[in-house]
């Protein structure tokens, strides 16, 4: 069994012993008090006895009391668990025995079981993990403990007692004396003290406190109420700081006789409960400073108890101390001798504490040796933690705290080359770390302004610049030094190293350098920054831009256009102008501009398909409508062919269709006009090659040309055969045209009524189809001798009254013999 389970067992125990004693006392006459005192003699000789062996063991170990003797008795109770929990369960037992005369009763058994078991119970509640639920537990035990005691004594009037009590006043008063005995074993005890000793302690008051005011109802109510506030009160506000107190308190004892290990366990458990305990920090860092390089050496459990950052934090604190003395420079100086032996990783942060030491004590010569050796990076691993820790703290002593040091170490470091930019990465890896800390700002002044441009591009390696540097800062130095006359230059300076690390304001800044070299009268260099505005925009992309930058960016794109083409120079001007498209605000005068410069670059094809974007905005446009039709004509089916991927979704086949139809429904129409109709239709063809009404247009086109077979043939495909489904109403209609117009060619070029007839039986079915229809079937049937089917059809014409055909109609039924019906 584990000492600490027994530690709970024995608790338990005593406070069966103790049950025990005063229901043996309560049978007693009231003023016999040989019990109580033979009872009380036993257990504090024994604690007495074992307090004694306990000193005597101590002091033979080299611990002393030296005057101190209630800290060395608290030391003794804390340190000897084992012994005072044998001296005092040793003496109540000698005592219960004597009091007993030697006889052993069932109830004695039952006290001392019934102890045992309660003090199970407390180890099983000890590992309860969550201190809420812990909290609650032994509230609820301490409840149920008062509970079983009034059940089992029969305290409250109508339950039956299982064990009558004789005197409940001096039964109540024993278990009150009896209380700091517990007390004090609980705070011996080498676990810690925990709410559940509280509740049994406060569960043992209440019963006393019941039992002693029970004469008084308002009194007696004390008995339920005070434990209850006590139990609050103690485990919130007394025991964190008891618990802290007794680890303190075993350390200073431990490390008074040199008996480290022991120390820094318990004062880092009591750093642990309480991180920001003075005492405990301050007497946990003087043992730091005791400790002996070779006793380290010897002892790795003592070494690995060691925590060397919270040396130098503590000789940190020591040398910033305004003139700190001597014994604590001297400290400080063992404490850094104590990590760099141990941990030579740390030589860095050792270098720079022992250079504050070094500058208290005016040993300029050897802190400029630890300092120079600290700022030069060729002598450290690239990216070293430990020396990026406190390479700003170091250039904040040589720049900004010391005189001395700034003339020996800090101008001369700042002017080898990359030290300002390591030191500036230095200023900005703290601040973004302590945003608040305005205390380094001077020192980030300092580093700026005198940084130089070559500087800075030293550090960059590419395109890659450095990722510790405030690019925004720069941006503001420069903005302000740009209004300078005198200083505008220097401004320039700082916006270029903004424009590496700020391509979001790269556009803005850029524009900002061209005004400031336009007014300095290099509109080269002006040019120059306005195309890198350009570039910059393209590279992030206008729509990443902000909204200002994303203005900026445009701006620029239509000033680099309009230059362009003021020098005639058409390539560049549309390289910016279909960038400055892409704006919302650009409009359809830009969309213009572009279609005149590819007009200018004989682009047809991409100056009609501008056109068409700009139509959108306007369709009544009378330029952009002409120049649509001017565009279309020069682009050839060859060239749009060849490009035909790239435009097909965007170039505009039907307008080409319903041109053509417009021309060649002109009856006047010359050939000219007749090939510009067939041109549009080879457009159209060659973007919907399968298009029915394209091809009925283009056979209009060459019927009207003359060329009566090429236009059959055609119309011929578009018949022949006949879908089973259209794919569009357009479809449709031009298949039924294409039945109308053969039936005409068949009927009055090409002497086939028969054709004739089956092309415009077909055309007749079509909702369009009407007299002229039936009178070119009488004409076709009269062509081929079936008179009775051809008055049939004038006969049908003559019945569209006021149609011009009907007087045709009636001339050839009278010329067949035949009058309308």
């Amino acid at each position: 069994m584990r000492w600490l389970q027994t530690e709970y067992i024995l608790k338990g125990i005593y406070l069966g012993l103790l049950l025990d004693v005063a229901l043996r006392q309560a049978e007693r006459p009231a003023t016999d008090w040989s019990a109580p005192l033979t009872f009380a003699a036993c257990t504090l000789g024994g604690l007495l006895l074992a307090l004694t062996l306990a000193a005597l063991w101590k002091l033979r170990q080299g611990y002393r009391i030296r005057g101190r003797l209630a800290p060395f008795i608290l030391f003794l109770l804390l340190e000897s668990p084992t012994l005072v929990y044998v001296g005092i369960l040793g003496g109540t037992l000698l005592g219960a025995w004597l009091i007993r005369e030697g006889e052993t009763d069932p109830l004695f058994v039952q006290m001392v079981g019934g102890g045992a078991a309660l003090g199970l119970l407390f180890w099983v509640l000890r590992h309860v993990r969550e201190r809420r639920v812990r909290l609650g537990l032994s509230l609820a035990m301490a409840a149920g403990l008062m509970g079983i005691a009034v059940y089992w004594f029969g305290l409250v009037e109508g339950v039956t007692a299982r064990y009558k009590i004789e005197n409940q006043t001096v039964f109540g008063v024993f278990l009150l004396l009896g209380l700091p005995i517990f007390y004090l074993l609980t705070f011996a005890g080498q676990e810690e003290e925990t709410e559940i000793e509280v509740g049994a302690m406060c569960a043992t008051l209440g019963l006393g406190l019941a039992l002693v005011t029970q004469e008084s109802q308002q009194v007696r109510s004390l008995g339920f109420i005070l434990p209850v506030v006590l139990y609050f009160w103690y485990t919130f506000r007394v025991l964190p700081g008891l618990r802290v107190f007794k680890y303190v308190l075993r350390g200073i004892s431990h490390a008074s006789v040199g008996r480290y290990r022991p120390a820094l366990l318990a004062f880092r458990r009591a750093l642990q409960l309480d991180p920001n305990n003075r005492l405990a920090r301050d007497e946990f860092w003087n043992v730091h400073v005791k400790l002996d390089f070779n006793q380290l050496a010897r002892d790795p459990q003592l070494l690995a108890l060691v925590d060397f950052t919270l040396c130098v934090e503590r000789a940190g604190s020591l040398l910033l101390q305004p003139n700190p003395p001597p014994n604590k420079l001297a400290d400080a100086h063992r404490l850094l001798d104590l990590v760099l032996n141990q941990r030579p990783a740390l030589q860095p942060t050792v270098a720079y504490w022992r250079a504050v030491a070094l500058t208290h004590e005016r040993k300029f010569d050897e802190a400029v040796g630890e300092l120079e050796w600290l700022l030069d990076p060729a002598l450290h691993e690239p990216g070293d933690a430990n020396r990026q820790m406190v390479l700003m703290p170091a250039w904040q002593l040589v720049l900004m705290v010391h005189d001395e040091l700034r003339h020996r170490v800090g101008q001369p470091q700042l002017a080898l080359p990359g030290r300002r930019i390591e030191a500036i990465a230095a200023v900005e890896r703290h601040l973004a770390e302590s945003r608040d800390d305005a205390s380094v700002l001077p020192l980030k002044r300092l580093l700026y302004q005198d940084l130089s441009e070559e500087e800075f591009e030293a550090a960059c390696d590419g395109d890659l610049v450095p990722a510790a540097f405030d690019y925004a800062y720069a941006q503001q130095l420069g903005t302000a030094l740009l209004a300078d006359p005198d200083r505008w230059e220097r401004g320039a300076a700082y916006l270029h190293m903004a424009l590496r690390g700020l391509p979001a304001l790269a556009p803005g800044i850029c524009i900002q350098l061209a005004e400031a070299f336009h007014k300095a009268g290099q509109d080269e260099s002006m040019w120059k920054y306005l195309r890198g505005a350009r570039q910059a925009g393209v590279a992030v992309g206008h729509k990443n831009l902000p909204d200002q930058e994303k203005h900026n960016y445009f701006w620029a794109l239509k000033q680099l256009g309009e230059e362009a083409m003021g020098r005639g120079d058409v390539d560049a001007a549309l390289e910016n102008f279909n960038l400055y498209a892409e704006y919302e605000r650009s409009g359809i005068e830009t969309l213009r501009t572009i279609a005149q410069l590819y007009e200018q670059k004989e682009d047809a094809l991409a100056a009609l398909r501008v056109t068409d974007r700009a139509l959108q905005f306007n369709a009544k446009d009378k330029d952009l409508l002409a120049r649509r039709d001017r565009y279309y004509v020069s682009v050839t089916p060859e060239v749009l062919r060849a490009n035909l991927e790239t435009v097909q979704k965007e170039f505009d086949a039907d307008y080409c269709l319903r041109k053509a139809k417009e021309l060649l429904d002109f009856p006047e129409a010359d050939l000219d006009v007749v090939d510009w109709a067939e041109h549009l239709i080879d457009l159209a063809l060659v973007v919907k090659s399968e298009s029915r009404a394209a091809k009925v247009m283009k056979a209009r086109a060459r019927w009207r040309r003359g060329e009566i077979g090429e236009a059959g043939a055609l119309l011929e495909e578009v018949r022949t055969p006949k879908p089973e489904k259209f794919g569009s109403t357009d479809e449709e209609e031009a298949w039924y045209v294409s039945c109308q117009l053969l039936g005409d060619l068949y009927l009055n070029n090409l002497g086939k009524p028969e054709q004739a007839i089956a092309c415009l039986n077909d055309f007749k079915k079509s909702p369009k189809s009407g007299a002229k229809t039936l009178y070119r079937l009488g004409q076709a049937y009269e062509a081929l001798g079936d008179t009775k089917k051809a008055v049939r059809c004038y006969q049908q014409v003559t019945a569209y009254e006021g149609n011009p055909l009907a007087p045709d109609a009636q001339d050839a039924l009278d010329r067949l013999g035949h009058r309308a019906s």
